[in-house]
């Protein structure tokens, strides 16, 4: 007589075309009940994400920009390249020179203020952002 594993209700094997099991699926709290205590924390991390995003009101940015900009990495660049935009598209979305764009996220040329807000509503992001940025 062979015995069969009981499985929980709230536990769903996803099988692909063949057969084999390739995915689970459970209840949250059938988780946290076999999860180990580190892959509660993750789910915590990941809720804690979740409700983040509900209550902001601003827009969202890459995790990747913060990362360059913290690196040491101008921010007109970072924004810019972000945006799959070349100098030279950059350059003539804002009516100026490549060799100015290039200066500024060099450092060593500052745009005025109005070009500042150009800028910024080309990259699509806040005035404050590349007001930052270039000042800096």
């Amino acid at each position: 007589m062979s015995t069969q594993r009981q499985t929980p209700p709230t536990v769903q094997f996803v099988h692909n075309d063949q057969g084999t099991p390739v995915a689970v699926t459970m209840s949250l709290e059938t988780f946290k009940r076999l999860a180990t205590p580190e892959a509660r924390e993750m789910l915590e991390d990941q809720y804690l994400g979740e409700l983040a995003l509900e209550a902001a009101d601003g827009p969202f940015y890459p995790f990747e920009l913060t990362v360059r900009k913290a690196n040491g990495e101008n921010p007109l660049k970072v924004y810019r390249e972000w945006r799959g935009l070349t100098q030279q598209e950059l350059a003539e979305k804002v009516d100026v020179s490549t060799n100015y764009i290039s200066q500024i996220e060099t450092g060593k040329k500052q745009a005025s203020r109005k070009l500042q807000m150009a800028l910024a509503k080309v990259l699509g992001i806040d005035y404050d952002m590349i007001e930052t940025a270039i000042q800096s």
